[in-house]
């Protein structure tokens, strides 16, 4: 993310505007109003955090590392399943709203991170990486940056849950797929170039198993629309 620009996109977010917490966390999925949504918002993150944990088999003896744990919503249902869950984030304003969510768990910490540090977190410590809509964001600079992060902190076999903007499944003609984000953020794009950190970073999903193979990790599968799966050799 641009240095001056792409980190304060979240970064710079006010705990007071919840509002604006949530559309930089889910966009317009739930109106231009999405505090009066707030369940419902919980119980989409309910399911898309399950079925992330059933893809990649948590279970009660994981450490999971959940970055860009954001407001705490997916974080909530890993630790019903995890031994223990790190939520990670870069906006102090999503971990204090995440710290009041859950704050009724006792086996989730908290930590405010700089962008590709992890160093809150032991090597050979984490037994599960799951990001949730995190990596939309990221260019290829970006996402090599957290895989050497990933090599270091990942015991062997640690598995890691991504889901990218897939570039080879674009389709432009579709607009209620994934070309309608396309041609929305292509309008903001040339309105504010500066604003690349809220919009979606279109990569190959060949370019990041190469270059998760780079860093040691084996490609166990993906699914269209850019979801992948990793294990640590």
């Amino acid at each position: 993310m641009n240095e001056n620009n792409g980190k304060r996109h979240w970064i710079n977010l006010s705990e007071a505007n919840i509002r604006d917490m949530l559309i930089a966390l889910i966009g317009l999925e739930f109106g231009p109003e999405p505090e009066k949504h707030i369940p419902e918002i919980r119980d989409s993150r309910k399911n898309f955090a399950n079925y992330i944990a059933d893809e990649i088999n948590i279970n009660s003896k994981d450490i999971v590392l959940d970055l860009g744990s954001g407001c705490g919503f997916g974080s909530y249902w890993f630790a019903q399943r995890a031994k223990h869950v790190h939520a990670c984030d870069i906006s102090p304003a999503y971990l204090s709203f995440a710290q009041r969510e859950l704050s009724e768990l006792e086996n989730v910490s908290f930590h405010l991170i700089e962008p590709y540090q992890l160093d809150c977190l032991d090597t050979n410590s984490i037994d599960v990486v799951c990001s949730m809509s995190v990596f939309i964001h990221f260019n290829l600079y970006d996402i090599y940056w957290y895989f050497n992060e990933f090599v270091r902190v990942l015991k062997p076999g640690g598995r890691i849950w991504i889901d990218i903007a897939d570039s080879e499944s674009l389709d432009l003609k579709s607009p209620n797929t994934n070309g309608g984000y396309f041609l929305k953020h292509a309008q903001d794009y040339r309105a504010d170039r500066t604003n690349l950190a809220g919009l979606m970073q279109w990569n190959s999903i060949a370019s990041i198993i190469n270059m998760a193979k780079h860093f040691g990790f084996k490609s166990k599968k993906f699914r269209s629309g850019g979801q992948l799966l990793f294990i640590k050799l």
